[in-house]
Order: C-alpha cells, then structure tokens, then sequence
C-alpha cells in the first residue's frame, strides 16, 4: 500500500524551534516567515516550516471605545463596554496576509 502525503506545513511555537527542526533536514530556501524544506524520505514533496508569533489580537483599551476612557478618573469606573472587542496588535499588523 502506498500513502501519499502532499506537501507538509510544521507549525513551530517559536522561530528558534523551527530553526532547530529546520537543522534535521536540508533546507531550500529561509524567508522570513517560514523555512522551505528539501524533499527527502520523511517529506517525499518537501515541506514547509513556520512559526507563531504570540498574540495577534488583543482586547481594545478603554480609550479605543470612549475618549473619557483614556484618561483614568476614579468617577469613569468601572469601565466596562456594552461588548468586549478586539483589535490587531501593532507589532504584529504586517505579518498578517491580506
């Protein structure tokens, strides 16, 4: 019986851990969101390692909701909005695929 694979994604927690498993296996191409693997007997159609990048999203903060919320006031509190919301977190902005 013969099981075909296709082309493999390995998802690392962190980019030193992708590197370390990129150091198994001879490596293609580095970018700089992911690292191309050689095909060989464990990846017969190459494969692709990548990691994440923490977190993406973060909840708003006061003042992203009311403009008396970014100045802290004892008189404001609690700040609690209608709906919890999310925004993208700056740093990470351009490693979004849009």
């Amino acid at each position: 019986m013969v099981i075909e694979m296709g082309y493999v994604c390995i998802l690392a927690e962190k980019t030193n851990q992708a590197k370390a498993y990129a150091e198994a296996f001879e490596v293609v191409k580095r970018e700089k969101k992911h690292i191309e693997l050689k095909s060989c007997s464990t990846f017969p159609d190459g494969a692709i390692i990548t990691w994440g990048i923490g977190h993406l999203v973060g909840l708003k903060m006061p003042g992203d909701y009311k403009e008396e919320w970014k100045r802290w006031d004892l008189e404001n509190l609690p700040i609690i909005p209608g709906q919890f919301e999310y925004k993208v977190s700056e740093d990470k902005k351009h490693n979004l695929m849009l």
